[in-house]
């Protein structure tokens, strides 16, 4: 079976490598662009099965390029979804208006781009691979402090054993070290919650999942390269 292409397309090489990393845990083929001309090109060529397209980009802007896809007859099937500034509604309606197939906002919600990407592409994966850990963690609810443990860890979330009482979308400051790492500490999300009698996942000790919100660059690249030092070769 061929392998689903995805297409990114952005002026900013910062937010082509943020998408990148979402798509880690995807069995798909990805290809990028900095602008439209680049984009018609590529799609042209290599007939990718979906395509992210920002709004916002200099010389052809991401609702004429759009237009220009949903206007040649061979690439009209192709979906397409652009990334708009979150509040700008008169991009959100140029958008529309040149046929696109679904809407993301920037900054990027990496929930939002797999789930909408998956409407599409099924091999497009919610998450991660994730890497048994076992180091300590130390998390802050509100001005009460807690402990647990990493039970595995991904690019973007960690499992937290843990009894401690918490609810879904509760936000928490966690610090936590990897093997030769310093210490990390991020903002995080509870995303799920594998406690009580009625555990999703009976497996695992109790405790939630959590993503990291705005974790910092170089405590990103430490669990990078932990993930990349301890995955299967």
């Amino acid at each position: 079976m061929k392998t689903p292409t995805i297409l990114l397309v952005d002026d900013e090489r910062f937010f082509l490598s943020v998408q990148r990393d979402f798509l880690k845990g995807s069995q798909v083929a990805v290809l990028t662009a900095t602008g439209g001309e680049e984009a018609l090109r590529i799609a042209r060529e290599h007939r990718p099965d979906l395509i992210y397209l920002d709004c916002r980009m200099p010389e052809m802007d991401g609702a004429a390029c759009c237009a220009l896809l949903k206007g040649d007859k061979d690439l009209r099937t192709i979906p397409v979804v652009m990334s708009v500034q979150e509040g700008k509604e008169r991009d959100r309606e140029q958008c529309l208006t040149a046929g696109c197939d679904g809407i993301i906002t920037k900054p990027f919600d990496r929930r939002e781009f797999l789930e909408t990407g998956r409407r599409f592409i099924p091999e497009v994966e919610r998450r991660h691979p994730r890497i048994r850990c076992g180091s300590l963690a130390v998390f802050r609810r509100g001005s009460a402090s807690h402990h647990g443990s990493i039970e595995d860890i991904s690019f973007c979330g960690v499992y937290v054993v843990s009894r401690c009482d918490v609810g879904m979308e509760d936000r928490i400051r966690l610090g936590f070290f990897l093997p030769g790492s310093d210490l990390i500490e991020t903002d995080a999300r509870v995303a799920w919650i594998n406690q009580g009698h009625r555990r999703i996942k009976p497996a695992l000790p109790e405790g939630f999942g959590v993503e990291f919100i705005g974790i910092a660059a170089d405590a990103a690249d430490q669990v990078k390269r932990f993930i990349a030092e301890s995955s299967p070769r």
